[in-house]
């Protein structure tokens, strides 16, 4: 049960609110024959995973355990049932459809099979311990649930967080994108500022060299020239620069909106996923 989602949560609960609280007594067809047993059901889990815990719950008090057709205690030493040792059988079902999964537990005393009609103090040993144990597993499940519950909500949490992260730095481009545009039309204006006292330098020193042409004045014109030309570059630059930044900051801001919406949803997650870690903790405290 490694991720629990909104819509299995949900029927899970729906099936612990009608689960039994109690062992029942019913009989089951074993390898061996049909036993009168007692019996529970489990919401949330599987045939192999109860019998896997019955079967380390037998070993703690049986002289061995096997679980080739059914789980098999022999020599099971449970004083609250007699003082002699017993036979223990248990076999998990979950029939197609079904939201449960029943755990049979069928008792062999000297006296023979452990049923209603048996010594009112075995039995009614024998069903506290179904019962006794039956509720350790449905607490096992119920904290497990909750565990994936509550992980899932840290896990939404800091996506949600992650969310807000991204925003500010996205936030904190669009002022820098803003502030590189801004930047580039300052610089802009500087050049057009340049550019124009280019030009009348490079008028001057036409006409300079018109009156007295020589080397070095075409050498200071060609000077001029040059530098005219990387001006148009940079201004032609500052130009590009202001729109790519701000077609940087439109993006961002585009994203931005996204983000939110995201941010949105996550929240309506969360909220969902807050209340069923609430009816998680609330069915684990009403398990007794």
């Amino acid at each position: 049960m490694k991720h629990l989602s909104l819509c299995a949560a949900s029927v899970l609960f729906s099936a612990w609110l009608n689960a039994q609280s109690s062992a029942s007594v019913s009989s089951f067809p074993f390898s061996n024959g049909v036993h009168p047993t007692l019996s529970f059901q489990f919401e949330g889990t599987d045939v192999k995973y109860v019998e896997s815990w019955w079967k380390d719950e037998l070993k703690r008090v049986s002289r061995e355990v096997s679980n080739k057709k059914e789980v098999i205690g022999a020599a099971a030493l449970l004083p609250q049932i007699t003082g002699d040792t017993v036979r223990v059988l248990v076999k998990a079902e979950q029939r197609k459809g079904a939201p449960f999964t029943v755990a049979h537990v069928a008792f062999l005393t000297k006296e023979g099979w452990l049923g209603p009609s048996s010594d009112a103090r075995a039995f009614e040993g024998a069903k506290a311990y179904v019962q006794q144990q039956s509720i350790m597993l449905r607490r096992q499940l119920a904290q497990q649930e909750l565990t994936i519950a509550e992980k899932g909500m840290a896990r939404l949490n800091q996506e949600l967080s992650n969310l807000q992260r991204d925003k500010e730095r996205m936030e904190s481009s669009i002022e820098k994108a803003k502030q590189r545009a801004a930047e580039a039309v300052q610089e802009q204006e500087r050049l057009v500022r340049e550019h124009e006292e280019l030009a009348r330098k490079v008028g001057v020193q036409r006409k300079e060299n018109a009156d007295e042409p020589d080397a070095e004045g075409e050498k200071a014109l060609a000077a001029l020239l040059k530098e005219q030309s990387k001006s148009q570059a940079r201004h032609a630059k500052a130009i590009a620069e202001e729109a790519d930044q701000k077609k940087k900051a439109e993006e961002l801001a585009w994203e931005v909106k996204k983000n939110l919406e995201a941010q949105e949803r996550k929240r309506g997650e969360l909220a969902k996923q807050e209340q069923l870690v609430k009816a998680m903790r609330e069915k684990l405290d009403s398990i007794r």
